[in-house]
């Protein structure tokens, strides 16, 4: 893995783990862009399908 995959997969692990703080704290909305993990979360999802 290069190092831009590997910054990408740091950055989707630790808005997961935000967002698992904030749920478990009893936050209703997300502090997180949404769109943003989502693009994250696309583009990692076709990285390991490769």
């Amino acid at each position: 893995m290069n190092i831009a995959l590997r910054k990408l997969a740091m950055l989707e692990a630790d808005m997961t783990r935000r967002e698992e703080e904030a749920r478990m704290e009893g936050f209703t909305s997300c502090p997180i862009d949404t769109d943003l993990k989502r693009r994250i979360t696309e583009l990692m999802d076709r990285v390991r399908v490769i």
